[in-house]
This record gives structure tokens, C-alpha cells and sequence, in this order.
């Protein structure tokens, strides 16, 4: 047995010992055994600045330390003084700042779930339930800042309840990311996975830390963690259990192990792999500039068609008849779109509250009942105007589902007319 395999065996029994824990109804704050013991075995990647295990565990420790030396002790010194508005208003920028741990699980939600799909560890139904847990983070937050923002101010025991619990769930979620999530992402990811997640990053964002250094893995790294990475086999035992935790914490039924989502993807029989590189297809062209292809209007080369579309101002995302995003442009997003969402269904790319309505959509084009569904939002002061298309072709045959999302912002402050005989005034 290799060293390396040998440790992954004692990583997975500890992970156990973790998941015995909680399922018996333990809490972080008895955890620090459990806590050390994960941390010093923590995989090489974990250490190397700028990969995407090193950084999810630095946002980790940021977000620790804001609660437990800035926001904690900052609300138990307010509810022993008094009225004391510095200390007030300290707590809400510290509850602003916590709000933003809205961006590393927005990275677990598009990204990471992603992987432990293609590994085959949970499925598309469970990542909606590990996602309604983050929801219910988000609204403890939400309702902490309401109650510290409140006119006339909350009964302060009532401010100190809510921050506290809000603190608690933050803080319970960072103990099964580091001594479960993340643990079994390095087992399980190779470096070529970790480089879509990195790539997926700086699609979203980061909480709490200074944008990391740039990574990306070397063939030699590749060549050999590739080997290790075929020595790992998670074991029958660690499966098992880690089902077991998953229906006990998320209060599942008994899909994890093995049946067919309750929720079914509309048409989504077909079975795509996860991810940008894998689902491409096979037909690749060394040569773009050569190829053309015949529209029903003209003809454009490979190298023109996806120049044209990142020029574009708006938003394109292309989710195909089995309900699965198949494609979206590279341009400047209002929303964000991770590699790591190519060949998913589209229901499992949307917060659980929403999947219902998303379904709604889908079936109507699906049956015909509608071509087109349009929304408009106030996203940070911007307007930004969202519209669903049903896209078929000359025999009415559904081909799928095509999403825009535009700022037209500038757009409601026109006026008058520009045209090209007046276009000098406009000038800035």
C-alpha cells in the first residue's frame, strides 16, 4: 500500500469519527480535537498559495476571525455598555462584512457541488438541499442586520440572540467544510479539476481575503497526482456512512441511495458528464479561421461566430432540449456562470426557492405554451431586464431554452435623438 493511500485511509476514518459526531448531535464549539487532528492532515495542495483549497480554507479562517475577535466581542461590550453608537456601529459594518460569505458559498453552489457529482458522491437533488442550508445561513445574517438596523431599535437581548445565532451557523458550517467538504475534495479532485475551479473563482469572487496569487497545476504536477489520484478509492464503509450522514443532516429521503431524484429533470434523461471539458465535443478544429460554417443567411468562420457573441452587450446562456446548460457567452456577466455548470441541469443552477418557476418555464416551452418569459430586477442601483426564450427550429421541434440578461439602465435615460449627423454633441 502506498504512503499516500495509506494516509487517505486515515483521513477517511477520521472523516467518519467527524460524521459520528455531529450525527449524535455535537457542536464546533467541542470540536477542538476534531478540528486539530483535520487540519494537520490536510493535503500539500492545501498549503500552496493561490490553489483553490488553499484559498477556501483562508476565507474560512477570515470569516473565524471575524466573528471570534471582532464581531462576538464587539456585541458583548455594546450589550454591557449602554448606549454606545461607535460600538453599534461597528457590529454593522462587521455584519456586512460577514455578509459577504455570500461569495464562497456561491462558489460551493456553482462550482464545487459540481465535483462531487462527477465523483459520484451525491446527486443533483441533494446539491438543492446542501444549497438550502446555505440559504438559511444567509437569512440568519439577513435577519441579524434587520435587527440591528431596526427603527426603533430591537430590545438589545433580541439583537444579541439574533447576531449570536447567525454567529453560531456561520461558525458551524466552517467545522463540516474543514473537517469534511473540503477533506474530501482533495481526495477527490485532480488538478485539472482544481484549474476549473480556479478559473470559476474569479468568476464570483472572494470573501474576506485579498484576491490569491495566480495557479495553475504543471504537468509534472499533473502527471503525478494523477497517479495518486487513481490510488484513491473512497471505501465502501465511508460511502456508506458519509449516505447516512448526508440523509440525517439534510433530512433526505432515500435517494442518496441510489433512486431517482423526486424532482425529475423534464426531459433530462440524457447523461452528461459535469463540466466544460469533458462535455465538449469530440470534433475540434485546429485551424478556426478555415473553417465556415453556412447560416440560413451568409456563412461565418468558427473564429468569427464566438467573437461575435462576447462583443455582444448582453448575457447569453444556452440550456439545451434535455434541460441541461450546454453553453454561455464569455462576456462581462451581471450574474455569475461557472465552468463548472456545463452538461448540469439548469433547475440545480438556481437557489432551491426557485426551482419550481424555473420548471414552470421549461414545461410551458416544452408543451408549447409558451415562446418567450421576460423579468426585470434592481441589482445594486443597475436595472437589469432577463428574458427566456423557446428556441425551435423550422419544424417547430424544441430545441431548447435561450436566456438573456441585459443592463438597460442607460437605456430608460434616453432621450431626444443620436443620430449620425448629430452625433458630435453627444460626445463626452
Amino acid at each position: 500500500m502506498t504512503d499516500e493511500k495509506n494516509l487517505d485511509l486515515k483521513r477517511q476514518k477520521h472523516i467518519l469519527k467527524v460524521l459520528k459526531f455531529l450525527q449524535e448531535g455535537g457542536d464546533f464549539t467541542r470540536a477542538s480535537i476534531l478540528v486539530n487532528k483535520s487540519k494537520n492532515m490536510r493535503i500539500k495542495s492545501a498549503s500552496i498559495k493561490g490553489h483553490p483549497l488553499n484559498t477556501l480554507y483562508a476565507e474560512n479562517d477570515a470569516i473565524e476571525d471575524l466573528i471570534n475577535n471582532q464581531l462576538l466581542p464587539d456585541l458583548k461590550k455594546w450589550q454591557q455598555s449602554g448606549e454606545n453608537s461607535l460600538l453599534l456601529n461597528r457590529i454593522k459594518d462587521e455584519l456586512v462584512k460577514l455578509h459577504k460569505i455570500n461569495r464562497h458559498y456561491k462558489r460551493k453552489e456553482n462550482s464545487l457541488f459540481s465535483f462531487l457529482i462527477k465523483y459520484n458522491l451525491i446527486t443533483e437533488r441533494t446539491t438543492s438541499s446542501l444549497w438550502e442550508l446555505d440559504d438559511k445561513i444567509r437569512e440568519t445574517i439577513k435577519i441579524a442586520q434587520e435587527a440591528v438596523n431596526s427603527t426603533p431599535q430591537d430590545d438589545k437581548y433580541v439583537i444579541e440572540a439574533k447576531i449570536e445565532k447567525a454567529a453560531h451557523e456561520v461558525m458551524q458550517m466552517i467545522f463540516v467544510e474543514n473537517t469534511i467538504f473540503l477533506p474530501i475534495l482533495g481526495m477527490l479532485l485532480t488538478p485539472e479539476d482544481w484549474y476549473t475551479i480556479k478559473q470559476d473563482e474569479l468568476e464570483i469572487g472572494y470573501t474576506l481575503i485579498n484576491n490569491p496569487t495566480s495557479w495553475m497545476p504543471t504537468k509534472s504536477e499533473i502527471d503525478a497526482s494523477n497517479w495518486e489520484h487513481d490510488q484513491v478509492q473512497l471505501t465502501d464503509e465511508f460511502k456508506k456512512e458519509y449516505n447516512n450522514f448526508l440523509k440525517c443532516y439534510l433530512s433526505l429521503d432515500d435517494e442518496i441511495n441510489g433512486k431517482a431524484d423526486e424532482i425529475q429533470v423534464l426531459n433530462g434523461a440524457e447523461n452528461y458528464p459535469v463540466g466544460e471539458s469533458e462535455s465538449s465535443p469530440d470534433l475540434l478544429f485546429e485551424d478556426l479561421k478555415d473553417t465556415v460554417v453556412k447560416m440560413e443567411i451568409g456563412s461565418l468562420s468558427l473564429k468569427e461566430i464566438p467573437a461575435i457573441f462576447n462583443v455582444l452587450p448582453i448575457d447569453l446562456t444556452f440550456v439545451d432540449k434535455y434541460d441541461r446548460v450546454k453553453w454561455f457567452s464569455n462576456t462581462d456577466r451581471v450574474f455569475p456562470r461557472t465552468r463548472s455548470v456545463i452538461g448540469r441541469p439548469v433547475i440545480r443552477c438556481h437557489p432551491p426557492k426557485s426551482i419550481d418557476k424555473v420548471l414552470k418555464i421549461l414545461d410551458d416551452f416544452h408543451n408549447g405554451y409558451a415562446d418567450s418569459q421576460d423579468f426585470w430586477v434592481n441589482v445594486h442601483g443597475r436595472m437589469i431586464y432577463m428574458c427566456f426564450y423557446a428556441v425551435r427550429d423550422n419544424e417547430d421541434n424544441y430545441l431548447g431554452c435561450l436566456e438573456t440578461v441585459q443592463d438597460i439602465t442607460n437605456f430608460k435615460n434616453i432621450i431626444g435623438e443620436k443620430t449620425l449627423e448629430n452625433q458630435d454633441k453627444f460626445k463626452k
